[in-house]
C-alpha cells in the first residue's frame, strides 16, 4: 500500500508538473501560424492605419516567419469587429484593435452589448491616444465664449460620424460642461461631417486632430480649442477647452489598442505586449503617429486595464445625464 501510494503521488506531481508546463510549451511553439488582428472599422480610418503600421512594424521585427495581418470587420460602432474577437479561440491568433467607442463608450450606452468589454477581453497593449478638435466653420464663432453663448440661446446642432461615436460623446461632454442642449445630427462617417461643416450646416462639430488639421490648416474651417490637457504643438495657437470655458472635466482623448480573447496565456499576452511594444518605440513609427496629431503610447496590460476602467465609469456618467441610450 505504501509502495502504491507513492507511486500514485509520484504519477501525480507529474501530471502537475506537465500541466504547469503547457503554457509554458505552448508559448515557446507562439505562433506557427500569421497572428491576425480584427480591426472594427473601415479601411483608411485612423484607426486602421495606425493598427497596418504597427503590424508591419511587429512583423518585421518578430513575426518574420509568420506575419501579423489586419482584417477588417466594420459596423455598427466597432460592435461587430470586436464581438468576432471575443468569441474566438484566446490562443493568441486572433486579436482586435479596440478603440474608446468600442471598448469604454459602447459598453455606457448601448442597452443590448454582444460582449463584456471588462470580462471578455485581455489586454495588451494601449498604442495611442489623441484628443479632439472643436471645429466650426469659416464663418462660424470667432471663439469658444461665442459658441457658448449660441449654445446657451439654443437652436443650434452639431454633427459626429455617428450615435456613441467618440465625436458624439465628446460634444455632450462639452454641452453638459456648460449647461447647454443642441441637436445631435449623426452621420455615417467624418467625411460628410465635414463637408456640412464646410457648408455652414452645422453649428458645430468635434473631430479628431489626424481628420481635422489638413482643414484647418487649409482654412476650410476654423478650430476653436482641443480636448486634450495641453495645447498640441501642431497648433500651439488653439487652446484647451479647459482653457477656453475654464471647466476642468471636459477632456475626451481617444484612444486605441489591442486586446486578446479573455484566457489567453499570460505568456502569450507578454510575447504579443514586448513585440507590439518594441514596434511602438521604433523612432519612425512613433514619428508617422505623430504627424497625426496622435501620442503614440507603449502602455502594458494593466494600465490599459486601468484606463478602460475609468473611461467606462467617466462615459457611463455622461450617458446617464444625457439619457443617451442605444437600442
Amino acid at each position: 500500500m505504501t509502495t502504491l501510494s507513492r507511486r500514485g503521488a509520484a504519477k501525480l506531481l507529474l501530471a502537475a508538473a506537465g500541466i504547469a508546463a503547457a503554457p509554458r510549451a505552448f508559448a515557446q511553439a507562439w505562433p506557427s501560424r500569421p497572428v491576425r488582428i480584427v480591426v472594427p472599422f473601415p479601411p483608411g480610418q485612423a484607426n486602421d492605419i495606425f493598427c497596418r503600421l504597427l503590424a508591419d512594424k511587429a512583423s518585421e521585427n518578430r513575426f518574420r516567419a509568420n506575419r501579423v495581418v489586419t482584417e477588417n470587420r466594420p459596423g455598427a460602432g466597432g460592435t461587430i469587429g470586436m464581438q468576432a474577437v471575443a468569441r474566438a479561440a484566446p490562443d493568441g491568433y486572433t486579436l482586435g484593435f479596440g478603440s474608446l467607442a468600442s471598448l469604454a463608450i459602447n459598453p455606457a450606452i448601448m442597452r443590448n452589448m454582444p460582449y463584456d468589454a471588462e470580462r471578455d477581453f485581455a489586454p495588451v497593449i494601449r498604442v495611442f491616444q489623441a484628443p479632439l478638435l472643436l471645429l466650426v466653420s469659416k464663418d462660424g464663432p470667432r471663439d469658444v465664449a461665442e459658441l457658448v453663448r449660441r449654445l446657451r440661446a439654443g437652436g443650434m446642432n452639431y454633427g459626429s460620424s455617428g450615435p456613441g461615436s467618440t465625436q458624439h460623446m465628446g460634444s455632450e461632454l462639452f454641452l453638459q460642461g456648460i449647461g447647454a442642449q443642441a441637436q445631435h445630427i449623426p452621420y455615417r462617417g467624418s467625411g460628410p461631417v465635414m463637408t456640412d461643416l464646410m457648408a455652414g450646416s452645422l453649428g458645430f462639430v468635434m473631430e479628431s486632430t489626424a481628420s481635422a488639421i489638413p482643414l484647418v490648416r487649409d482654412g476650410q474651417v476654423r478650430a476653436l480649442a482641443v480636448t486634450d490637457t495641453a495645447r498640441r504643438p501642431q497648433l500651439p495657437e488653439v487652446p484647451t477647452l479647459e482653457e477656453a470655458t475654464g471647466l476642468t472635466d471636459v477632456t475626451t482623448l481617444g484612444s486605441g489598442g489591442i486586446v486578446a480573447p479573455a484566457s489567453t496565456p499570460p505568456a502569450v499576452i507578454e510575447t504579443l505586449h514586448e513585440a507590439f511594444g518594441e514596434a511602438m518605440r521604433d523612432p519612425a513609427i512613433r514619428a508617422r503617429f505623430e504627424e497625426q496629431a496622435t501620442t503614440p503610447l507603449a502602455e502594458g496590460p494593466a494600465g490599459f486595464a486601468a484606463f478602460l476602467r475609468a473611461e467606462q465609469s467617466k462615459w457611463k456618467r455622461v450617458a446617464e445625464r444625457g439619457k443617451i441610450v442605444i437600442e
